[in-house]
């Protein structure tokens, strides 16, 4: 059974650059995590800050263990001063 995650972001006024970096740095980490199959941020064309995060993994295991990894806790750390609020996540399961 896949699953998939697509979490929305809105980036604090101020903090686009940041959220922008934070969200492509996290490619390359997330993609070496085993179980992951695609990991893609979304930046909005017309709204700058905010952000959709779309990733598939093999299993709900491998998702739960890449949201205790480092890099996304950091990721977490950050994000209660570049973000205006938590992200809003939809889990999707086949």
């Amino acid at each position: 059974m896949t699953l998939t995650a697509v979490s929305t972001l809105q980036a604090r006024a101020g903090k686009e650059d940041l959220v922008r970096a934070q969200a492509l740095g996290l490619i390359g980490p997330t993609l070496a995590e085993p179980g992951c199959l695609s990991y893609q941020p979304y930046q909005h064309p017309t709204e700058p800050g905010k952000w959709v995060v779309v990733e598939d993994w093999e299993s709900r295991a491998a998702f739960e263990a890449h949201l205790t990894s480092p890099h996304l806790l950091a990721a977490f750390e950050a994000g209660a001063d570049l973000l205006s609020g938590p992200p809003v996540e939809r889990i999707f399961e086949d």
